[in-house]
């Protein structure tokens, strides 16, 4: 991006300064990271150079048009490598306090595959908890690893995300599930394990909505997020907020 370039060229360390400014505020930084199609979002679309040296590692999806860079195949071990490789150059560069893998918005095997291949992306998971605890002993801090997820266990398997496996194994610290829509079914994820060693964040995305629920106001928030208190969250995950009112958005 342009911006980041010209950030880059002049000194600038624009993430120091966001992780600086949290921790002086009192709060954990987290590195957000979209697993796929994050380049798709808007045009004209940029080139990856990695996915233009290997289009092997893509897949596309009927959503995609031809201008699209298409998306990593999570299935094929070298782009989890090279994702990890990606993870952990932020890890050490920056003092995050953990890092958010969001799956929410882009799937990770073709589209009707994820369960089939639901033991590599745990794999992936194992690999970066593993490689998070390594750097958390030497830094002497933890180095927490959270998810966002859909929004039921059978979405979940969809997409080949088997949180019963992540939770079972201790491979995250906190699971955020909710795309689009406040029907979290926290009970389930609630029933994983016995032991209450994950924190459950139901996430509330005030730009990505369902039509019905489009700034719906303070009340729709406040009964929804009563309803996942009383079923048993420990607390809310909050994405997409405008800072500003949402007129200029129409």
């Amino acid at each position: 991006h342009p911006l980041y370039k010209k950030w880059v060229a002049e000194g600038t360390d624009i993430v120091q300064i966001v992780v600086d400014a949290t921790h002086q505020r009192g709060k954990e930084a987290f590195f957000s990271h979209r697993m796929n199609g994050s380049d798709n979002d808007l045009g004209p679309f940029a080139k990856i150079p990695m996915k233009v040296e290997h289009p092997e590692w893509m897949f596309r999806t009927p959503w995609c048009t031809h201008e699209d860079n298409g998306y990593w195949n999570f299935a094929l071990p070298q782009v989890r490598a090279h994702v990890l490789r990606n993870l952990r150059e932020a890890a050490e560069r920056w003092k995050f306090d953990g890092i958010e893998l969001d799956f929410a918005r882009g799937v990770v095997f073709p589209p009707g595959e994820g369960w089939r291949h639901h033991e590599h992306l745990t794999e992936f998971v194992r690999s970066l908890r593993l490689m998070l605890l390594d750097i958390a002993a030497r830094r002497g801090q933890p180095f927490l690893l959270a998810a966002r997820v859909p929004e039921t266990l059978v979405g979940c398997h969809f997409d080949g995300i088997d949180v019963e496996t992540w939770v079972g194994e201790q491979l995250v610290d906190m699971l955020a599930p909710s795309v689009r829509n406040y029907s979290v079914d926290v009970i389930a994820f609630r029933q994983i394990s016995p032991v209450a060693n994950f924190k459950l964040y139901p996430s509330i995305d005030d730009h990505h909505s369902s039509d019905g629920y489009h700034n719906p106001g303070i009340e729709v928030f406040s009964g929804a997020v009563a309803n996942w208190f009383q079923q048993g969250a420990d607390g809310v995950h909050a994405f997409n907020f405008n800072y500003a009112s949402n007129e200029p958005y129409g």
